[in-house]
């Protein structure tokens, strides 16, 4: 696939990563050279090479679906040849990659089938190892694919960055490419584009195989393919034999040990500027290993294997790993220093670790999981349209995108109403969508820079923070409650509103949204309060009877210091995790230890279980291993599971 042409629609937020779009891949089909053609011909085959994307619209900011869920749409990510990209964001704040084709671009039912057999097929998968299929809808102009966004780029990205890749890397990249592949193998799947660029990173840095444009099911073991397709560099030679040969599953390993040999050398083996070149050579087999470019013997063996002319020489999907080049060092995964430059130490690891890594990761990958026995079918059912206008059938939209935990994020537009905005406030708001990304990145920085951190660079104000106390979580009915230690009552109502109210004042304050002006904070008083906040006020003074009847408080009580709100909240099996508009992240674990990130990432703050408080630079506990004095079980592993969270909410904002 060509990259995708980056062109911001609107300016992207300094914490957002997603500005290229190397989720989606447009459906790329090789024709037969126009040089055998007459000139008319010739013109004509020109002409149906221009990129059908431009028929794409861009979408409304607001994109609604029949089945009632509405997405905003976000930043531009990219385009291909019949597709462009965008992030969507649902009501829950979640982000996700859509790829909206153009119908003006589905000009006749072959074209139109072919979508719908690539939506079908995508939607049944399910591994860890392939990007996640979330819904499909449509507007009356286009239709969209919604996507798991994988926000840390591609292979191609990565070995642009890089040049080369080294071998341990390489291993544990073909562990879980051999996964993917072997899970669509056993669904009767085959990719057919595979490719560095249709492989992406996901916010922990596993690899997620995605765009199932070209993506065949063969109906039985013996049955093959005709059609000429791929992307030329990666195409298999019994591909470009075209109706006289045929091609099966092993088009797919073929591009396997093209994407090992690109990694390892730094370009596909048989890369050229002219198309007929490379289609010349793939028929060939012709290729070499750069003297300059060593890599080991047992690597040669594997990729020579790969590449074999006749399909029937190469491994099998299973065959794969059982190669000698596999028992080398091997690391237990890949970390976000790769994607810019190789890793310390990797050809250090121990023949009994890397075995113990190399066998954790196949488990991982689904590698020992038995052969599926339910392979993708592809319904003429499926492929019917329902309505004259419509495309998609309802079959095809999965209707199941609900969070496994619930995100209340209040980033939407709140009750229109007049108000006097704080500028002020105002401001700080639109800047809490950056503070995940600062902070994730200082803690990142901390964390590497590690025993070599100066005392000057420790030199922080590290005053206790305000914390959350008590909460309820009763967005069920009416939204989450939550008492800080300053004895200030909030609640983050589920139409998005916020309502905090002042311990020892008889005033109250209001978090809006406007369209034009974004958040401001509003102040009313308790005993005149405007006509649609009377009844959210009995909602507030409710809650605050039942925290202080039925809840113990997490901390001792501290003085106002600030306005402080809780911005969005999200419940796991481990962690709760608050993050409030004050840039800070409040993590109380399932152990009832409590920890808060502050001062972008600069400052923690632990509460024990018997409510005592110890803030401190992150500087130094990182340095230590542990906050001196009162030990915190696993600090370093909550930090670590701190610092993930912080960085996927980095990831997933969008505006």
């Amino acid at each position: 696939m060509s990259a995708f042409r980056a062109q911001p629609l609107q300016p992207l937020n300094s914490g957002q990563l997603n500005s290229r779009g190397t989720n989606i891949t447009p459906i790329k089909t090789v024709r037969r050279p126009t040089e055998n053609l007459p000139a008319e011909g010739a013109k004509q085959h020109k002409k149906k090479k221009e990129k059908l994307s431009a028929l794409c619209k861009t979408p409304p900011s607001i994109v609604r679906t029949r089945n009632g869920r509405d997405y905003r749409r976000g930043n531009f990510l990219g385009e291909g040849g019949f597709a462009r990209c965008f992030q969507m964001k649902d009501a829950s704040g979640q982000i996700y990659a859509a790829k909206t084709v153009a119908k003006a671009s589905i000009k006749n039912e072959k074209t139109k089938t072919k979508l719908l057999s690539e939506i079908k097929i995508h939607k049944s998968l399910k591994h860890p190892n392939i990007v996640n299929f979330v819904d499909c809808f449509e507007d009356d102009v286009n239709v969209y694919i919604l996507l798991e966004i994988c926000p840390n780029q591609s292979l191609m990205e990565l070995l642009k960055a890089r040049k080369r890749v080294s071998e341990p890397e390489v291993r544990f990249f073909m562990v879980q490419i051999v996964g993917a592949v072997k899970y669509l193998h056993s669904r009767r799947v085959i990719h057919r584009d595979l490719k560095l660029g249709n492989i992406f990173f996901d916010p922990d840095m596993n690899l997620k195989l995605g765009d199932f444009g070209l993506a065949s099911v063969l109906p039985s073991t013996d049955s093959r393919k005709y059609t000429i397709c791929g992307t030329p560099n990666y195409i298999a030679p019994e591909v470009l034999g075209g109706k006289h040969t045929g091609h099966s599953f092993e088009v797919d390993i073929w591009a396997i040990g093209i994407m090992m040999y690109a990694l390892l050398v730094g370009k596909p083996p048989f890369q050229a500027k002219d198309v007929e070149v490379i289609y010349e050579r793939i028929k060939k087999t012709e290729y070499y290993f750069p003297e300059d470019k060593p890599i080991s013997p047992s690597a040669k063996t594997l990729i020579q294997d790969l590449l074999s002319l006749n399909p029937l020489n190469r491994p099998t999907i299973d065959e794969i790993l059982n190669y000698e080049w596999f028992k080398g060092p091997f690391p237990d995964k890949t970390h976000e220093i790769s994607l810019s430059e190789t890793p310390v130490s990797l050809e250090q690891i121990s023949r009994a670790q890397s075995s113990i890594n190399f066998t954790n990761t196949k488990t991982n990958a689904g590698i020992y999981t038995p052969r599926n026995k339910d392979p993708v079918e592809i319904l003429r059912s499926d492929l019917q349209s329902e309505q004259p206008r419509a495309m998609l059938p309802t079959s095809l939209s999965p209707n199941d995108t609900r969070n496994k935990y619930q995100e209340v994020d209040p980033s939407q537009m709140g009750r229109p109403r007049r108000v006097n905005f704080s500028a002020n406030f105002s401001t700080a708001i639109k800047r809490l969508n950056q503070v995940c990304f600062e902070t994730y990145q200082n803690m990142r920085r901390l964390e590497y820079a590690g025993k070599e951190q100066s005392q000057t660079q420790e030199a922080v104000d590290c005053e206790n923070p305000t914390l959350i106390s008590k909460w309820v979580d009763y967005s069920n009915k009416y939204g989450f409650s939550y008492q800080l230690n300053n004895d200030d009552i909030g609640v983050l109502f589920n139409d998005d509103n916020t309502l905090l109210k002042l311990h020892n004042s008889d005033r109250f304050l209001e978090l809006l949204y406007h369209e034009n002006e974004g958040w401001a904070c509003v102040e009313n008083s308790t005993s005149h309060p405007p006509t649609q906040a009377k009844r959210q006020l009995e909602i507030v003074d409710f809650f605050a009877k039942y925290m202080n009847s039925n809840l113990s408080k997490v901390s001792e009580n501290e003085d106002r210091k600030e306005i402080v709100f809780l911005r969005r909240y999200t419940r796991t099996s481990d962690y709760i995790m608050f993050e409030m508009t004050n840039g800070n992240f409040q993590f109380n674990f399932k152990d009832h230890h409590k920890i808060c990130i502050s001062k972008s990432g600069m400052v923690i703050t632990h509460i024990s279980p018997n409510r005592s408080t110890r803030t401190l630079p992150l500087a130094a506990v990182l340095r230590q291993g542990n906050f001196p004095q009162e030990q915190v079980p696993s600090c370093l592993e909550k930090i670590t599971v701190i610092k993930e969270a912080i960085k996927r909410k980095a990831f997933k904002e969008a505006n």
